[in-house]
């Protein structure tokens, strides 16, 4: 109604067909997202395909300098949506745009209050479409002919900006980067870094990074030794009289003595995530220097010294998965433990995260590295 583009809606459902390959499916309808908006709610950051798409989302509009391409809606309160908090995906979402939904969720659809909101949301990306015309968004992108990724905890929509709902009916995926994340050509808008600009950070945040890979062992080591000697000496009290109170003892006393370790292993956690961050716009811009066959030699050491990077990190990060589950399934075991394990898992999602990143480069690497062998 405010644009005259067209809605265009995306789902499972009428598009994908029982044993097609849904992530590309997927890929292929989202090239022309314009805008990624979460839907955020508490459930939206345990899912982990949601996290993994706000952190794509995050670090490509974070690449070209286009933080207006995120623009979330707080569908229902979410705890520690705070800038500063250990969650390192719920301190970017913190930091994002959004519009607040938390009292419009409860309103009839059909009521007034309800459909403002609705418009006020559709403003809002016209609004956002004109800064980008204005400034020279992402090529192909400059108006709202084309859409929207909606992401909820649900799944994700494609729409255009004239139509937007919180709803979805779609299994939860990972969407296409909007704008060239896979080492695609990009036009960014004339301020945005360039190829070389993204280099310069490369030396410094791959020496960062290395050296919070390396942290990370001592930390979960420091960690689970603190653990396991208070579940020694729980065990050790099956034999005593009353052995039900001497535990909510020995948790009580580990929930209080394994403050220094759990802070450091927090910290741990997101230097791990913010670095991977940091250097992910200048991985990629190696590996689209090595596609267009320049300085092929450098390209070519910096390419073998990332795959020596991953492995050891995948090496040092193995299992985090496992024990962010094992920390969830065992939060009903001691009330004073259970903020100990919730953060402890808040951790090893930070960690997993990261990881979801070497996930996206690996391919990548291995597919220039291949090109360059054949053209040798």
């Amino acid at each position: 109604m405010l644009t005259g583009a067209t809605i265009d809606i995306f789902t499972d459902r009428e598009h994908i067909r029982w044993g097609e390959d849904f992530r590309a499916k997927l890929d292929e309808a989202l090239q022309a997202t314009l805008f990624f908006i979460p839907i955020l709610t508490p459930t939206y950051f345990t899912r982990e395909e949601c996290r993994n798409e706000l952190r794509r989302f995050a670090t490509s509009a974070s690449k070209v300098g286009l933080p207006q391409l995120l623009l979330s809606v707080r569908y229902v309160p979410v705890p520690d949506l705070i800038e500063d908090s250990g969650d390192e995906l719920k301190a970017i979402a913190a930091r994002m745009q959004y519009e607040p939904w938390e009292r419009m969720r409860l309103l009839d659809e059909a009521s007034a209050d309800y459909r403002a909101a609705i418009n006020r949301l559709a403003l809002r990306l016209v609004e956002l479409t004109q800064e980008l015309e204005a400034s020279g968004g992402p090529a192909g992108q400059g108006t709202l002919a084309g859409s929207a990724a909606i992401a909820t905890d649900a799944g994700i929509e494609r729409v255009s900006a004239d139509g937007v709902s919180p709803s979805s009916t779609m299994p939860a995926s990972s969407v296409v980067d909007p704008i060239g994340a896979a080492g695609g050509q990009v036009e960014a808008r004339e301020d945005a870094p360039g190829l070389l600009d993204r280099l310069v950070d490369l030396g410094p945040a791959m020496q960062d990074w290395g050296q919070a890979v390396e942290a990370l062992p001592p930390a979960i080591e420091a960690f689970n030794a603190r653990f396991s000697a208070a579940t020694e000496e729980m065990n050790a009290a099956n034999s005593r009289p009353n052995s039900f109170a001497a535990k909510v003892r020995i948790a009580r006393q580990l929930a209080r003595d394994i403050e220094p370790e759990l802070l450091n292993l927090e910290k741990r956690s997101r230097d791990y995530s913010t670095e991977l961050i940091r250097l992910d716009p200048a991985v990629r811009a190696v590996i689209e220097i090595a596609s267009n066959q320049v300085n092929q030699a450098g390209s070519r050491r910096a390419l073998e010294q990332l795959v020596g990077m991953i492995e050891a990190s995948k090496t040092a990060v193995s299992g985090m998965k496992t024990a962010a589950d094992a920390a969830k399934a065992n939060e009903g075991i001691s009330r004073d433990l259970r903020p100990v394990l919730r953060r402890f898992e808040t951790a090893m999602r930070n960690i997993i995260d990261g990881t979801e990143t070497l996930e996206d480069w690996s391919p990548l690497i291995r597919d220039a590295l291949a090109r360059m062998d054949a053209e040798a």
